[in-house]
């Protein structure tokens, strides 16, 4: 006989397939037995994650079960009588957490939210450190299609963003990457699904389209031991929804007002029953005119942006144990030109007086395969990937309608990773001594970078500077880098009673960076600029990354960590005028402490964090002259220290109502820079680093019905931004600080969808970097983020 409880099933969030898993029978053999054994092997058995709070579980035990179930029943099974229930929280991981005495007349309670800030399936909650995350479903109703849209949303995050999709740079606690691309590795690490997308430095891969996605997460501060190299401000990772074994499709539709337009389809299926095959396919596509005009008649009407790309992935099970994912992304994106304007020209109309000089192109693919293996004792998983980035990019350098210089890039990226990872939950100390879980594993990876980079003097530089014209100068650096990473790491994390947590763990990494390039020159730039020949070198850097924190949990609901992190980014070389020149790998080391609170039932979360980063041997731009040549260089020349702090609220006081706020608080200056090229900046600001954020998210549904399945919402998404400094240079002007207001209503349901909305609503003009004349010739320029934007939307499910 089933034994009586109160046990229920929570509504699914996200989209109904995410239950597809729970639907077909599985045989289950679990014995009596304390329920977080339990749920191991449930997970062995069901091929479900399970995440709940280690206090919630306790001590609890659970009767087990034999025989065939579907996974949904197996659970409340092993969950009777403990007053637990489950929610899925994504298309294969369901959260436990603990009853309302009555679901459907108790008081409204905010989601649990499931993470893998350490490289782990595991509650938010429990993580101790500063963790934010964008659900799938908060991305679709903020209408965020991209890096830079998210960025917005975070606490204590600046950015470089425009118009073109290969011109983001982001900062993460006043940590960013000054170096223009030219390092050899990042600053602030962006993945996809674990995979990293920058790990050259190179921005052209950071921007995708986020199109599809379970969640993402941004992790604070130094993540050297969890995600690796080039992760010294934190990590952004992109988790991408994975297939179900249930029929799905949606078609989403867009127009906007410069004019633009977007469309995306989804389409997931079962290829095999009972989870032995199944694929998921997204499609999409965009076309847009652009906010920013040419002010030369001759040059199209303004600066346009089309885009394509589609995401295939497959699943499979094809035994209990085994798990195996395939996935393959592929996007294009084609814009005219940079999106940058006067720096008056922010009071008026958005207009360019560059010149358009032709098509750029920007492709990305990543394919990945995945396989992990439930053995009794824990999981092995295997993660392959490759990733390319092809750039084709043309620069109008004086940005007037003179023709004074032109630039042409190109850029090949090849990156293949592979990972092994063990991680295991299961191991009970003798004497009574606690749990341990460890995590541990290896990753290598081979990156191949190829770049040309080509001036071309106009007929106007030579009449001003010789009084003639053009003889067919031109200047072009070539640069090919070859990165080598090789790493191990691992964590432990003891419980000796269920309340405190101790973990410790570190990364040992080893980076060979080899390069070779030359610059040739010809004609009159000759003399200006001499040829380098062609030479190569290579070096290799070695680091230990260590981490360690202590969380206890004071109650259910309150508990405070303190964690102490480190990060690292290796050396290179550049080439420049006078040959090659060589920097040192950078460091930073982080100490942090904050709280989590859930108060009124779980209507309420308060989370709270304060840091303090010593950041040492910055690789940062110098000047190097010889003779009346100037050339610019990398150097580690600077310390810097930031501190600030943040907190986030989310709150659902009632049914339909769900609010969101984000606050930043950062100081992030030059401690050591008096060799400085432009003087001794110690104690100078860093660059892209505001000193407040702030981000503000209203949603409310009314809990009634308009149309069959749709109820009315109403949305309000404010963000700002306080001043900053583009880069340490003098010569630019500190940005003014901004904020931003978007609007949406509309009717929401689970089969349609439709709105109306306005972003920048109040018609803030605004800039994210500021670049002085180029070569001293034409106007201080500034990216433009974009102007009000008026739309409708419109979603359909089937």
């Amino acid at each position: 006989m089933e034994p009586s409880t109160p046990q229920i099933s929570l509504p699914s969030a996200g989209h109904p397939q995410q239950q597809a898993q729970a639907q077909a029978e599985r045989d289950f053999d679990i014995q009596p037995q304390l329920l977080s054994s339990a749920l191991l092997d449930f997970r062995l058995q069901s091929g479900l994650q399970v995440a709940y709070r280690t206090d919630d579980v306790g001590d609890l035990r659970t009767q087990g079960l034999t025989g065939s179930f579907t996974p949904e029943a197996a659970l409340r099974r092993l969950l009777a009588g403990t007053g637990l229930v489950f929610r899925f929280t994504a298309a294969d991981t369901v959260t436990l957490q603990r009853a309302v005495a009555d679901q459907d007349s108790g008081p409204v309670r905010l989601a649990p939210v499931t993470v893998t800030a350490r490289r782990t399936e595991e509650l938010l909650q429990d993580v101790p450190g500063s963790v934010v995350v964008l659900t799938g479903e908060e991305l679709e109703r903020s209408n965020i299609d991209n890096t830079t849209d998210a960025l917005s949303r975070l606490p204590n995050v600046g950015f470089i963003g425009g118009f073109e999709p290969d011109n983001l740079e982001i900062s993460i606690r006043g940590i960013s990457n000054t170096l223009f691309g030219r390092a050899s590795a990042p600053t602030n690490g962006v993945f996809a699904d674990g995979i990293l997308l920058n790990p050259s430095g190179n921005r052209a891969g950071i921007n995708p389209n986020l199109v599809d996605l379970e969640r993402v997460e941004t992790i604070f501060g130094p993540q050297g031991t969890a995600f690796g190299r080039g992760t010294i401000g934190g990590a952004i990772n992109f988790v991408t929804r994975k297939p179900t074994d249930e029929f799905e499709a949606s078609l989403e539709t867009e127009l906007g007002s410069y004019p633009d337009g977007r469309a995306t389809a989804i389409v997931n299926a079962p290829i095999v029953e009972d989870g032995l095959l199944s694929a998921r396919l997204v499609a999409f596509g965009g076309i847009s005119d652009g906010y920013i005009d040419f002010e030369n008649e001759g040059d199209p009407d303004s600066i346009g942006n089309d885009d394509v790309g589609a995401r295939l992935s497959i699943r499979s099970q094809p035994i209990d144990r085994l798990t195996l994912d395939a996935s393959v992304s592929f996007d294009r994106t084609e814009f005219d030109a940079r999106n940058v304007v006067a720096l008056d020209g922010l009071n008026g109309n958005l207009a360019t007086g560059a010149d358009f000089v032709e098509e750029n192109s920007l492709d990305r693919l990543l394919a990945s395969l995945q396989w992990t293996y439930d053995f009794d004792v824990g999981s092995l998983r295997s993660t392959t990937a490759v990733f390319r980035t092809e750039l084709d990019a043309a620069d109008d350098r004086d940005s007037t309608e003179s023709d004074f210089f032109e630039q042409y890039l190109t850029l090949e990226e090849r990156s293949v990773s592979q990972e092994f990872r063990f991680e295991s939950e299961r191991f009970t100390l003798p004497w009574q001594a606690g749990k341990l879980a460890v995590n541990l594993g290896s990753n290598i990876s081979f990156t191949e970078s190829r770049s040309s980079d080509l001036t071309d003097p106009g007929e106007d530089a030579f009449a001003l500077l010789i009084g003639r014209s053009d003889d067919g100068s031109t200047t072009t650096t070539r640069r090919e880098q070859n990165l080598f990473n090789l790493n191990v790491f691992g964590d432990l994390r003891w419980r000796p009673i269920p309340d405190l947590e101790i973990a410790a763990g570190a990364r040992v990494s080893r980076d060979r960076v080899r390069q070779n390039g030359e610059t040739l020159s010809s004609g009159l730039t000759a003399v200006t600029i001499p040829p380098v020949p062609f030479n190569s070198d290579e070096a290799v850097f070695t680091s230990v990354t260590p981490n360690i924190s202590i969380k206890y949990d004071w109650t259910e609901d309150f508990s405070t960590y303190f964690a102490f992190a480190t990060g690292y980014r290796p050396g290179g070389f550049q080439q420049g005028l006078f040959g090659f020149r060589s920097f040192e790998e950078e460091t930073a080391r982080s100490f942090e402490g904050g709280f989590r609170a859930s108060l009124f039932d779980d209507r309420l979360r308060v989370n709270g964090s304060g840091f303090l980063i010593d950041y040492d041997d910055i690789q940062v731009n110098a000047f190097d002259t010889v003779g009346r040549l100037t050339d610019t260089v990398i150097r580690n020349a600077a310390g810097a220290r930031s501190v600030g702090a943040e907190i986030g609220i989310s709150a659902q006081p009632f049914e339909g109502l769900r609010i969101d706020a984000q606050n930043g608080l950062t100081f992030a200056k030059y401690t050591d820079f008096a060799d400085a090229p432009e003087g001794d900046l110690t104690d100078t600001r860093l660059p892209l680093a505001p000193v407040h954020t702030v981000s503000i998210v209203g949603d409310y549904e009314h809990p009634r019905e308009i149309l069959p399945d749709a109820r009315g919402f109403l949305r309000v998404e404010y963000s700002y931004r306080s001043s900053f400094t583009a880069d340490t240079s003098q010569d630019n002007p500190t940005l003014d600080g901004f904020d931003i207001v978007n609007l949406r209503l509309g009717l929401r349901g689970e089969r349609f969808g439709v709105e109306a909305f306005v972003e920048n609503a109040l018609d803030e003009r605004y800039a994210t970097n500021a670049a002085a004349g180029a070569f001293g010739i034409g106007p201080a320029t500034v990216i433009a983020g974009p102007p009000r934007h008026f739309g409708v939307r419109a979603r359909l499910q089937f």
